[in-house]
């Protein structure tokens, strides 16, 4: 059935549409100056062109984006200034097309932005003091403990090939003559078999030696006595491996220990201020999320 121009009019759907055009129209006419302010008029001074010179240049330095704009004439000035007018358009134009909405990358930028911005309060932080530092210290010495290392080349005889009782007795011949020979710590390499990884080991952690050679050899090793000179060449083993049978000189071996404050005082001052400084941004964080209502709903996967 069609409707006349007059029943139309009657129509209440049609009312209401008309209706509130009328109050949106009226609305923006009544504001107009206020709209004009805030979204088509653009200030250009040298405060904002000074900030747009260190976003350009990625670099937040005031005082010489301060003389790098006095030292520009009028038409550098000109130039700088229609750069920065012709991206403030294109930022407002994209904010008024919402399209900032549902989009990742600038969801991730601003919240970085707002994180950045918490650490302003960095600045309220008192300085720690000695005290504090000991305490944190002694709360968290542990997360500074040093790992055992051990100094110690080795002769290897696998026990792919044969029997671990006969690669073992094979290992025990040729450690008695090793130590007639007193066979030093750099010739280690001319005797045995070659081994998958190193030969010599340096000041090698305890975690390093278990994934070469497996955690039962890296057990026995730190069991052993280093010798006591450069000159000494005794001979230790044989030493299981996942792999054969060892044959060790050990000239090093120290076991786990935590270093005193003394010794990593700055290390645990920095660790001891981004505790200080994550709590607080933390506090800040929470402050803000106050201000929210979060609703939870129940969801199907």
């Amino acid at each position: 059935m069609k409707l006349s121009y007059g029943g139309l009019v009657k129509e209440p759907l049609v009312q209401f549409l008309v209706i509130g055009l009328i109050l949106f129209g009226g609305e923006r006419l009544l504001n107009a100056d206020d709209y004009a302010d805030s979204h088509y008029k653009i200030l250009v001074d040298d405060e904002v062109l000074t900030q747009f010179l260190q976003q350009r240049a990625k670099q937040y330095k005031p005082e010489q984006a301060i003389q790098a704009l006095a030292a520009m004439d009028s038409g550098e000035l000109a130039l700088l200034a229609d750069d920065y007018v012709r991206g403030e358009v294109l930022y407002r134009e994209a904010l008024a097309l919402d399209l900032d909405r549902d989009d990742p990358i600038i969801r991730r930028r601003l919240m970085q932005k707002m994180d950045y911005l918490a650490q302003g309060f960095y600045d309220e932080i008192e300085p720690l003091t000695e005290d504090d530092l000991t305490a944190f210290y002694e709360v968290n010495r542990e997360d500074y403990r040093k790992p055992a290392s051990a100094t110690f080349t080795h002769v290897f005889v696998s026990s792919e090939k044969r029997g671990s009782e006969e690669s073992k007795v094979q290992a025990e011949s040729l450690l008695t003559a090793i130590n007639q020979t007193r066979v030093p710590f750099e010739k280690a390499g001319r005797h045995g078999e070659r081994f998958l990884y190193n030969r010599n080991y340096v000041n090698r952690d305890s975690q390093e030696i278990a994934s070469h050679f497996g955690r039962s050899f890296e057990q026995q090793l730190f069991a052993l006595n280093p010798v006591l000179s450069d000159t000494e060449t005794q001979w230790q083993g044989p030493l299981l491996s996942n792999y054969g049978w060892h044959l060790v000189l050990l000239t090093k071996n120290i076991e786990s220990f935590v270093p005193t404050l003394t010794e990593i005082s700055g290390i645990v001052l920095a660790d001891a201020q981004r505790q200080q400084q994550d709590e607080l941004k933390r506090v800040a964080v929470d402050t803000l999320r106050a201000k929210y209502t979060v609703t939870k709903r129940a969801y199907k996967n």
